[in-house]
């Protein structure tokens, strides 16, 4: 039951982290335009993705079964892009927001920005702990082989 759930999360985890940075993308590009700005400018929300991206490639070439196979990495790395999102999906579609409604944009940037600083500190954690995890497998192996 373990591998099953570990599995299931573990290509869950891809699919959502398309769909945050999908979902990230279309609202940076939407909020500079906004403000006649070049998404150049906010090419640093970015660098968390393909910090992910280039640690979750670097799993499956050299896989990495301290990480590919801890079903609680998997499911975090799930709920941090469920995270992300559900708050892009909430800063576009709810209607309810009081700035979405006064200024008639379509998408409530002020909420989106205020998650920005907390969407980095969650994908930089998960960076790191995939990082920790990779040198963890490495340990045990050579403590196996001394």
């Amino acid at each position: 039951m373990k591998k099953i759930f570990n599995y299931m999360f573990y290509l869950l985890k891809f699919l959502l982290l398309i769909g945050a940075f999908g979902t990230t993308l279309f609202v940076m590009m939407r909020m500079n335009m906004r403000l006649d700005r070049n998404i150049v400018d906010s090419l640093h929300i970015f660098i968390p993705f393909i910090v992910l991206l280039v640690v979750f490639i670097i799993n499956i070439i050299f896989k990495q079964n301290g990480v590919t196979n801890n079903l609680f990495y998997n499911l975090t790395c799930c709920l941090v892009f469920a995270t992300v999102l559900f708050v892009g999906y909430r800063a576009i579609f709810d209607t309810n927001m009081v700035l979405n409604e006064k200024y008639g944009y379509g998408i409530d940037f002020n909420f989106f920005d205020n998650f920005i600083a907390y969407m980095n500190i969650m994908l930089y954690g998960l960076s790191i702990a995939d990082i920790f995890f990779m040198f963890k497998e490495r340990e045990k192996s050579k403590k196996i082989e001394a």
